[in-house]
């Protein structure tokens, strides 16, 4: 059994909170000041449109769409796609490379292990998943969803994709967080994205909502089987640990300095926090610890070597 700090954040939050903690979160394991690993689970209030480290920002969204229909913005620390944040439970994995259950993994062998205990996860709730390796007859295009990008360990539900997940690697640690939605507005994602009316109906036929697949399923469920997969396939031992005061006001600085502000999110790497590329990330989709002076210029964020959401 391995001992993990569990975080439930109950409430949803605002997009820029939502990622300021998963980036801190990051940052303390690359750091060595948190040596066990994390899971984390949230959710979004107002509904979010997040974008990739690297997109550019008129292009993965439409800002006045998603203006008129109350949807904040945000910049991720990942890469890949823009995602649709409404009805879903996030998940995010945060971890040293140097410590059980994912000493001396690879990318993709923490990515496999994390997708086998979300297949457990989807298996306790009663769902018939496969885990593969998915290929897409008409590649994406540009300002594609994440959920239309295939990955190395698909999670498949009757054929649709239910789970997006993004992985970052430091030198010592990483992170991986990941959509889990319950229902899917297609129409309402492609609007966000900008994208044709024809997009709706291809979205419909790629990726489903867990509730859509099992209707009645509720988000407390869904947290439930999570902790109940990493459980069975990780034998996670759980220590209920939230925020503490000082985690809390790095994140708060975190947020103001950088996913809470317009400019970074319409410019990012370019904006006025925006940094050289960090040369020693690798991703699946994510970024770099933080001076420890609260002074100090944010970390530089991802580099372009990555794979989608």
């Amino acid at each position: 059994m391995t001992t993990w700090r569990f975080m439930d954040e109950g409430e949803p939050r605002e997009g820029s909170w939502n990622m300021a903690v998963d980036d801190l979160l990051f940052q303390e394991a690359e750091e060595g000041t948190e040596q066990a690993p994390t899971l984390r689970l949230y959710g979004w209030e107002p509904h979010c449109l997040s974008i990739g480290f690297h997109q550019e920002y008129r292009e993965a969204c439409d800002p006045l769409y998603c203006r008129r229909a109350g949807y904040d913005v945000v910049r991720r620390p990942t890469g890949g796609k823009a995602v649709l944040h409404a009805q879903e439970v996030t998940y995010a994995v945060v971890a040293r490379l140097d410590r059980p259950p994912f000493a001396g993994r690879s990318l993709e062998g923490t990515y496999g292990l994390i997708a086998e205990a979300l297949a457990a996860s989807l298996e306790w709730l009663g769902l018939p998943v496969v885990l593969t390796r998915r290929t897409l007859p008409i590649p994406p295009r540009g300002g594609a969803p994440c959920f239309l990008v295939p990955s190395e360990k698909e999670l498949l539900v009757r054929g649709r994709k239910v789970v997006g997940s993004a992985q970052r690697r430091g030198r010592s640690a990483f992170l991986q967080h990941g959509a889990v939605p319950l229902h899917i507005d297609y129409e309402e994602l492609r609007r966000a994205t900008g994208q044709g009316r024809e997009e709706a109906e291809r979205y419909r036929a790629a990726f489903a909502g867990l509730g859509d697949l099992l209707p009645g399923l509720s988000a407390l469920a869904v947290r439930e089987a999570l902790q109940r997969g990493f459980e069975r396939s990780l034998k996670a031992e759980w220590e209920g640990r939230p925020l503490t005061e000082a985690e809390r006001e790095r994140a708060e600085l975190l947020k103001a300095r950088r996913y809470g502000s317009a400019l970074w999110t319409q410019e990012g790497p370019g904006g006025a926090e925006g940094t050289a590329d960090s040369p020693r990330t690798r991703f699946s989709a994510l970024h770099s610890p933080p001076s420890t002076q609260p002074s100090a210029p944010l970390p530089p964020g991802p580099s372009k070597h990555e794979s989608e959401f």
